[in-house]
């Protein structure tokens, strides 16, 4: 009998023990397929010409209120009769750029399929683009890779004006269909890339693009990509919409965003896009891509059943942050800033706020602070969830919170005195602690749907200063391509501008930024270089030429000018091989001339050089829109 009761103990015992691995074992897996998820790349276009994330955090820092009156030639479009000199279609978040204006040649679009293809679908498609040179990746090298696009968007008012136009004309277009569909946001962009990723259009109204994320995010954890294209876009082409949104009392009829404040009237209309592509931490470090910050946590809900199906819900808003928090590991305290939905309006604003002064312990040692950019640039809709992101990715990489503009009398349907934030006026100095600065962003659709990202600033490793000596002393190269010469010069104009612009610029930096990120196309010239100076003198020597033919030291236009190819072959050279071989890179260089294709990410693979934010290329652009008469 004793024998049986002991073998029943060892049985337990070692059955227990089993159990506490396998649970050690699913944590452990839990880790690794939630890992964090990394940043890599930005691209914006957002009002008053802050088309860049550089030009958009030098408007945030400095507080600039991008809100302005409607661009000349799109006053054309501007209601009459009873809407003449309504307040509420004064001034909007616009765009300086011209929204009809499109490289079709580029993006591989007949004329005809350009004018028939929503504004809204090109503008998602350059800012794709930039978004993957901002990453490090040229944009033709992805070809095949399983590479998501979630792309979030609302309004179909382009096929409208298009349906209206059919009724006159009786004719139908097969572009209406591939150029206004909403599937074919996301669709176009995975076909011109030739990504095989998921291709995922969402309309979850004014929370579309941060909801994309948090679905780019659980396909990267997924498995579904191993990197994603995540963010929305929004246009205002014609002012009904505005007026209908004017309906439902959301509208300030002074048209600024006074979030938080007494004032608080409402909000105002914007535009954009913003697009961000994400890896997992891991494969993201290994690749050896630039991280801005990382993805800790996301999620979604709805509001269910509330006042009405356009008023925001608290209780469902509380409770997505409280579970997207716990995920995160910050439940206790919440995140050092959050980036609120903060549209201005009377009703959602203390909503809002007293959500998440109940969640946030009010014996927080440090303050909480919290913003919204809509105070700057508007409610940009389907587009604002990814705007909101991309300042918090910013404001992380600069350990600056940006102020809040119109924010003077704090709102007295907010409970202040139980709450432990701080809405910043100017812009101030994010303190650093003992711990990594956390950083929140809500978005909330005006449908109900809620969307919540918890994010974490992330510090990139950097080059061993030893190896820096190395570096002294050699000529870089810079590589050039672009459909023709004329292309080719408008490179070399904004790079020239961008040199003159910009102090202490690092030529490996440089070099690595422009070689790693570029497109290949039929022209292709290389400026070689030992630094900035000498660089730009190249470049404005190659500018006043305006033949194009004569010789330049430092500059290759051609396989003419290109040094002998050695017999050996140029397969599997790295940089590092270039250290104490230059010789190797100027080859290789000559290979890429001659037309040979080079995996530049292999070649730099393990080099250790930090990506630099250079300028883009430069679009091509013709204007294509419906003609009205």
């Amino acid at each position: 009998m004793e024998n049986t009761n002991t073998d029943r103990s060892d049985i337990l015992r070692k059955a227990l023990e089993e159990i506490r691995r396998l649970k050690k074992q699913i944590e452990q897996n839990q880790d690794s397929l939630f890992e964090p998820i990394a940043i890599v790349g930005m691209a914006c276009r957002f009002p008053k010409g802050a088309s860049s994330p550089a030009k958009f955090w030098k408007a945030l820092q400095s507080q600039e209120d991008l809100i302005g009156p409607i661009p000349e030639k799109r006053a054309e479009n501007t209601l009459g009769g009873t809407w003449e000199g309504s307040p509420f279609l004064k001034e909007a978040g616009y765009l300086e750029e011209d929204i009809e204006a499109f490289d079709h040649r580029l993006f591989r679009f007949s004329p005809r399929e350009a004018e028939r293809t929503d504004p809204q679908q090109r503008l998602f498609l350059k800012v794709c683009w930039e978004a993957l040179e901002n990453a490090g990746y040229a944009p033709d090298s992805l070809r095949g890779s399983k590479t998501g696009v979630y792309a979030g968007v609302m309004l179909m008012e382009y096929m409208q004006q298009l349906a209206n136009e059919r009724k006159l004309t009786a004719q139908f277009e097969p572009y209406d269909v591939s150029g206004n569909g909403f599937s074919f946001m996301s669709g176009r962009a995975s076909y011109f890339f030739g990504f095989q990723g998921p291709g995922i259009t969402t309309d979850t109204a004014c929370s579309s693009s941060l909801v994309s994320i948090d679905l780019a995010c659980k396909g990267l954890w997924m498995g579904d990509c191993d990197m994603a294209l995540a963010g929305g876009v929004n246009l205002l082409l014609f002012q009904e919409s505005t007026a209908l949104f004017s309906s439902l009392n959301i509208l300030s009829p002074e048209c600024r965003s006074k979030s938080f404040d007494a004032e608080a009237n409402g909000t105002v209309r914007g535009e954009g896009c913003g697009v961000v592509v994400l890896k997992k931490l891991s494969d993201a470090v290994k690749a050896g891509d630039h991280i801005h910050a990382v993805i800790k946590a996301s999620g979604v809900n709805q509001g269910g059943l509330s006042s009405g199906p356009t008023v925001p819900h608290g209780p469902s808003q509380e409770m997505l942050l409280k579970e997207v928090w716990k995920k995160a590991g910050i439940s206790e305290n919440g995140p050092d800033y959050i980036e609120a939905h903060g549209t201005g309006t009377e009703i959602g604003d203390p909503i809002e706020m007293n959500s998440i002064i109940h969640l946030l312990p009010k014996e927080r040692q440090t303050p909480v602070y919290v913003g919204t950019v809509k105070s700057n640039l508007g409610h940009l809709e389907a587009a604002a969830g990814v705007a909101g992101f991309i300042k918090t990715v910013l404001a992380l990489e600069h350990q600056k919170v940006p102020g809040n503009l119109h924010f003077n009398t704090p709102s007295t349907h907010i409970n202040w005195s139980e709450s432990c934030i701080e809405i910043p006026q100017k812009t101030i100095k994010w303190n650093s602690t003992e711990k990594t600065r956390i950083a929140a962003i809500s978005s909330f659709g005006l449908s109900g749907t809620n969307a919540h990202i918890v994010l974490e600033e992330y510090e990139n490793s950097t080059i061993n200063p030893d190896e820096i000596l190395a570096y002294n002393s050699r000529k870089w190269p810079l590589r050039f391509s672009a459909r023709n010469q004329s292309c080719i010069r408008d490179q070399w104009e904004a790079f020239a501008s961008f040199l003159k612009e910009n102090e202490n610029l690092n030529m490996a930096e440089l070099s690595y930024s422009q070689n790693v990120s570029k497109a290949d196309f039929k022209e292709k010239q290389v400026i070689w270089a030992t630094d900035k100076d000498e660089a730009l003198q190249i470049l404005e020597t190659a500018l006043t030429d305006e033949s194009d033919s004569i010789s330049i030291k430092g500059l290759w236009r051609n396989s003419n000018d290109v040094s002998e190819i050695s017999e050996k072959s140029m397969n599997g050279i790295s940089f590092s091989d270039t250290l104490t071989h230059p010789d190797l890179e100027q080859n290789l260089f000559a290979d890429w001339i001659k037309g040979h294709k080079i995996d530049w990410k292999s070649y730099y693979k393990g080099c250790g050089i930090r990506k630099e934010n250079i300028p883009n290329y430069q679009f091509r652009e013709k204007v294509f829109g419906l003609k009205t008469t």
